[in-house]
């Protein structure tokens, strides 16, 4: 019974991960130099593709998030030999032709840097197509509704 116990858990947590194409994919991106709060990149073009992209991966968009919040909002991104440490989420369109990922620096416990850098896929493989800071971005005003 012990041993069925075993294989059963072991069996659950290697199916919380991706799939190799998606891992080779996930892994592509995180292997691009952008690192989300850090590093601004992009022109008034495509930073205005990027807000545009945003709102879609926000409403249909995988998310997916370290291993160790799968329980929480997403799946596990598995494990990449490189991975910038500040990302928190990284977001995957549903066709797979843009992604975003999001995060920043903590320095104790509280954001030093926040932002998103989003990338697109063409023939060739992922680009790094944007990146912008949003730390000190002012919240938009949201009317009182009675």
């Amino acid at each position: 019974m012990r041993r069925a116990f075993i294989v059963l858990a072991a069996l659950g947590l290697t199916a919380c991960g991706p799939r190799p194409a998606q891992q080779a994919e996930i892994c592509a991106i995180f292997a691009l130099p952008g690192v989300p709060g850090d590093t601004q990149l992009g022109d008034a073009g495509d930073l205005a593709w990027a807000k545009a992209h945003e709102r879609a991966l926000f409403k249909s968009g995988v998310i997916y998030g370290p291993p160790w919040q799968v329980m929480g909002h997403g799946r596990s991104w598995g494990r990449c030999p490189v991975r910038p440490k500040p990302v928190e989420h990284l977001l995957i369109s549903p066709d797979g032709g843009y992604a975003m990922t999001k995060g920043g620096r903590r320095a104790n416990g509280h954001p030093v840097s926040f932002g998103a850098c989003y990338y697109e896929k063409d023939p060739t493989g992922w680009r790094l197509r944007a990146c912008r800071r949003t730390l000190n971005d002012p919240v938009p005003l949201v009317p009182f509704k009675r």
